[in-house]
């Protein structure tokens, strides 16, 4: 690097930390409610028609010292909180104690559009979106009717004096049609093309798209996924979140001539939480990006942290499950209440880093 750009990049290091603005984000992926789930979160009092009888407390506290350090925590809510009975796979149907305690833990974004967003029908997508205003949570991907979706849609969120705007989108939903005058945002070329020029006429500082895609199981990007990156980011996209495949694959950050970071995408998070037993379902990311806003409207995106989570059963767990930083874990075993994991957890570990 000659003299010239290294005096550059000490200048521009300069503007940043003298006076800018960070907003520090973090992304869970899949946040699930399969049987098994229901059956451990049941406190065995009262009816299990009865969302009260049902405690999640368990369920985020490894992470609250994650989510207490970022401006924006978002997750993706792959179930509906339609009224009773509650309902796993494949039909995900949860008690709303489950949204209480996510946001009471400190999680304050959800994306709601994905493969299981129309699995209670009308019942699941008003019920879900009530519960999140009752909340006075943001989210977005769902939306009472068309008028609503072009109001609301991308979503705005000013914290830090910068301003993102996020889109959410599905490939699709299990077949089941989407009920008259809802709205879940569905991929279509022309409308994610639409969306993103409004974003950008927002005047956002930064567009993320949180998108459901890809095959399930599979830990490299499909051709499917590449492709629609590239018209996320032709049309003005910076971050991209993938969630689906429910497996962990790659983050990839795209760099400018000079190393920093330009755009970053997080093909699949994996799983946040649930009951799935297939191989890699168990470890997620929980991805940490902080971007940077300075005096002169200067922005820059830092370069993003990956940290490995794991899902925890009851039987581990001791009755019901839980989230834990995996590198924490191993480091200091002693801090947490997991029993018999301990060489299972650093073997996908292990693998997922050297990965």
């Amino acid at each position: 690097m000659n003299l010239l750009a290294v005096l550059t990049l000490s200048l521009s290091s300069l503007i940043f930390n003298s006076s800018s603005d960070t907003l520090r984000m973090l992304f869970l992926g899949d946040i699930m409610q399969h049987s098994a789930q229901l059956d451990a979160a049941y406190t065995g009092k009262g009816s299990r028609r009865d969302a009260a009888s049902y405690t999640y407390s368990g369920y985020f506290n490894y992470l609250k010292p994650y989510f207490v350090k970022a401006d924006i925590v978002a997750a993706n809510m792959e179930t509906t909180f339609a009224p009773a009975p509650f309902t796993g796979y494949p039909a995900f149907g949860s008690p709303e104690t489950l949204a209480y305690e996510a946001k009471n833990s400190g999680i304050n974004l959800f994306f709601a559009s994905n493969n299981h967003s129309v699995d209670k029908g009308a019942a699941g997508i008003r019920g879900s979106i009530e519960l999140y205003e009752k909340l006075e949570i943001p989210y977005t991907g769902i939306y009472r009717d068309s008028a609503e979706e072009r109001s609301n849609h991308p979503l705005i969120i000013s914290s830090k004096n910068i301003k993102i705007a996020f889109l959410n989108y599905t490939y699709g939903t299990n077949g089941i049609k989407i009920p008259a005058p809802f709205v879940v945002k569905l991929l279509d070329s022309a409308v994610v093309r639409e969306d993103l020029n409004k974003a950008r006429n927002s005047s956002a500082d930064f567009i993320i798209v949180s998108v459901h895609w890809g095959e399930e199981y599979r830990l490299t990007p499909s051709l499917h996924q590449k492709r629609w990156e590239s018209l996320f980011y032709r049309n003005g996209a910076n971050l991209i979140i993938g969630s689906h495949p429910h497996v962990p694959q790659d983050v990839v950050t795209y760099r400018s001539s000079d190393g920093t970071p330009e755009r970053i995408t997080a093909y699949s998070l994996g799983n946040a939480i649930s009951n799935m037993t297939a191989p890699n379902t168990r470890i997620g990311i929980m991805l940490e990006i902080s971007v940077v806003k300075n005096c002169f409207e200067q922005k820059e995106i830092l370069e993003p942290k990956v940290h490995y989570i794991w899902t925890s059963r009851p039987a581990a767990a001791g009755g019901n499950f839980t989230i834990i930083p995996a590198e924490q874990y191993l480091n200091s075993p002693q801090d947490f209440n997991i029993k018999g994991e301990h060489d299972l957890i650093k073997r996908y570990y292990n693998t997922f880093v050297k990965k």
